[in-house]
């Protein structure tokens, strides 16, 4: 009975179905739970300094995310949970109105899609960082990781040297012609 498992599944892993996204809910529940409980604390005790943190709901579940796409739609189902609390009346006084719930609507959603964006950027930037780190650090087991710094040339002005620190090199080969 094991063997046949076995020639079906070569690998021993479970099967599972590859046109299905891989979702972290671990990180879908504690983002929505972090971005509705920072604004019902904010609102409950009058500490507005707790809006900001509120942030780091959707921060999260965009990068476990891992995909731009992905971390979007996440970030839309991790905001219901302040929709809620905002049609609830626990973060203020609602009225009902067409155009107040259509903007409430969307600006909710809205910023929790753009926060998990800009999440899963962090983590395509620190998974570049990551490599390079890798990358640097394999020459010949040094402990110290080389830092690549702009080559810069001591022309003896130092307007000259701020301005070649400074401006992308297309600019400063206009600027010499």
């Amino acid at each position: 009975m094991v063997d046949a498992d076995k020639q079906k599944n070569p690998k021993g892993n479970k099967t599972k179905n590859s046109s299905l996204p891989e979702i972290n809910l671990k990180s879908l529940i504690f983002g929505a739970a972090a971005y509705a409980f920072f604004p019902l604390m904010a609102y409950q005790h009058n500490i507005d300094i707790l809006m900001a943190f509120a942030a780091i709901g959707p921060l999260y579940i965009g990068y476990e995310a891992k995909t731009k796409l992905k971390a979007v739609l996440l970030g839309i189902v991790g905001a219901t949970p302040l929709l809620y609390l905002a049609y609830g009346g626990m973060i203020g006084n609602y009225v009902p109105s067409e155009t107040g719930d259509l903007i409430t609507v969307v600006t909710i959603l809205g910023l929790g899609a753009i926060m998990a964006y800009f999440g899963s950027y962090l983590y395509k930037d620190r998974s570049k960082s990551k490599e390079a780190y890798e990358e640097a650090s394999s020459y010949k087991g040094t402990k110290n990781v080389p830092i690549k710094m702009k080559k810069m040339e001591d022309t003896g002005s130092v307007t000259t040297n701020i301005r070649n620190l400074f401006l992308p090199s297309r600019k400063k080969k206009e600027e010499d012609e």
